[in-house]
């Protein structure tokens, strides 16, 4: 039984930074629009445009009224420069009626020293291994939930 702690300590020791980063923090938390009392099709369909204009490939909603984007990609030539993001959105019915949109990103940093402009040689990690880019996780959904809620409810709501 002594001996798993070990064992484990020079699994982790073994595998350096790459075994951090696949424990880094990835995803932001939620964050949410308010109750908007629209029909969920115009909600659908602002939510949808917004993602779109940000540049990721937008499904369209699913019977969950959940959407997922594909991975928008910017790769760098220097170690952990390069990212990805891609955001997730669900619409809720709110308690006071109308829905509640909710919206969160995730990151990954490319981990890859020696070729990180290769987009088949990239090592994606959680970008919270890296400190300048951990602060940066929840930005694009930060970015899309104040324009949704410019969007329903004006500059001064």
């Amino acid at each position: 039984m002594k001996t798993l702690p070990l064992l484990l300590l020079v699994v982790l020791a073994g595998c350096g930074q790459s075994a951090w980063g696949l424990m880094a923090d990835r995803t932001s938390d939620w964050y949410e629009t308010g109750p908007v009392r629209k029909s969920r099709e115009d909600v659908a369909r602002t939510v949808r445009e917004l993602i779109l204009r940000q540049g990721y490939q937008t499904p369209e909603f699913n019977a969950d009224n959940r959407i997922e984007t594909g991975w928008e990609t910017r790769l760098a030539t220097r170690w952990r420069e390069g990212y990805r993001t891609k955001l997730e959105a669900e619409i809720l019915p709110a308690e006071a009626g109308g829905f509640n949109v909710r919206v969160r990103c995730t990151m990954e940093i490319n981990e890859n020293q020696s070729q990180p402009a290769i987009p088949e040689r990239a090592e994606w990690v959680g970008a919270g291994i890296s400190e300048k880019h951990k602060v940066r996780i929840p930005e694009p959904a930060i970015k899309i939930q104040t324009q949704l809620k410019n969007r329903f409810f004006g500059l001064n709501p």
